[in-house]
């Protein structure tokens, strides 16, 4: 647990699992924490992509902070953390996409993104929003750093320095232009094959360039004659719940992700298909929870990643928010790389899991909730 002269903080990850393997931290949350304590310019601070509330709860005891995201858990995480140490986080302090903190930071504190597009996004947000010269600080694990990263600092805040490693992280400064040099990128536009769509996906969204081959796979086998509740988990930009709909006029969508810039892609491309005036709702959550309906469908492509790690408990997590919200005689859908033992855990929760389809990557699954 991170140890700095704000005192002692125990994190755990979101939500709580027994027999956790990843860590809640790591070193470039001590790094940027450390660096606070030793250059900070002033008492308010902006943190950019915590993960579980390192960074927040720390630089909170220095004086106001928000929290800038895109993840539900993270918040989520952060706030249980802050609970958890007796050092209540302020909710309305956390920034959701597009949002501006209601005071001006001194500094930010910011952890690399795993995603290329949402470091450019969240860049040109600074520049937008930041008076000129506020200091900035960037830290990632060794093994994650992009190799343009201070060529893309340079585009969108004019200046960037790689700093000193310490611990596996290393730091990169910057200060605000006072300006947008670089407008954030476009969204990303993915062509549907057979249907004549492009549908967007805004910055850090899975397969915002290209349609995932595995979701691929699963349009060509969604199932047809659907009426009722249908629950896209994991929507991304909401191809699946979205080719559905179109094929199914009487069913209602409601597309779940953990990601806000996800879930507003879904939004924007189901207003853009369906009007505005469409039946369909989006959920911004972890999986299922906090829905109070049932689903007579749920269609499901698994990540097996938590940021950069390598991690099949979210499908998991996800396999039995299926098993809990299907309506009796409900059916699931997944589509997952066929090397995975998604079998097992599927069959665990519903008595089988059929393969419904196969090819030389991926199989889909189809489970009855009896």
């Amino acid at each position: 647990m991170p140890e700095t002269r704000f005192g002692e903080l125990v994190l755990r990850r979101w939500p709580r699992r027994r027999g956790e393997t990843l860590q809640a931290f790591d070193g470039a949350d001590r790094y940027l924490l450390r660096l606070l304590e030793e250059e900070g310019a002033g008492p308010a601070t902006l943190v950019i992509n915590d993960q579980c509330g390192a960074l927040w709860l720390g630089a909170t005891d220095r004086g106001p902070t928000w929290s800038a995201g895109d993840d539900w858990v993270a918040r989520r995480a952060a706030l249980a953390n802050g609970e958890d140490n007796q050092r209540p986080l302020n909710a309305d302090h956390w920034l959701w996409p597009g949002d501006a903190p209601t005071a001006t930071p001194d500094q930010v504190l910011m952890r690399l993104p795993k995603s290329l597009s949402l470091l450019e996004a969240q860049l040109a947000w600074l520049a937008e929003i930041l008076p000129v010269d506020t200091p900035i600080l960037v830290a990632g694990m060794d093994k994650h750093l992009p190799g343009q990263l201070v060529p893309l600092m340079e585009r969108y805040l004019g200046n960037g320095q790689a700093g000193h490693g310490w611990k596996k992280a290393r730091v990169f400064r910057a200060r605000a232009p006072g300006k947008v040099l670089q407008p954030a990128p476009a969204p990303g536009e993915v062509a549907v094959p057979g249907r004549g769509w492009t549908l967007s996906a805004g910055p850090g969204v899975f397969a915002r360039r290209h349609l995932d081959i595995g979701a691929r796979f699963l349009l060509d086998h969604l199932p047809r004659d659907v009426s009722g509740e249908v629950a896209d988990l994991g929507c991304g930009n909401g191809v699946l719940g979205l080719s559905l709909a179109a094929d199914n006029a009487n069913a209602r969508v409601t597309f779940c992700d953990v990601s806000w810039l996800a879930v507003d892609s879904a939004r924007r491309n189901a207003a853009a298909l369906f009007g505005d005036g469409h039946r369909h709702e989006f959920h911004l959550g972890n999986g299922l929870d906090g829905l109070e309906r049932r689903f007579d469908v749920i269609l499901l492509n698994p990540p097996f990643h938590r940021g950069h790690a390598v991690d099949d408990g979210v499908a998991r997590t996800l396999f039995r928010h299926a098993h809990r919200y299907l309506a009796p005689g409900g059916e699931l859908r997944v589509v997952a790389n066929g090397h995975l033992p998604y079998r097992r855990n599927l069959a665990k929760l519903f008595g089988q899991a059929d393969r419904l389809a196969a090819n030389d990557k991926f199989v889909i699954y189809r489970c009855v909730n009896d």
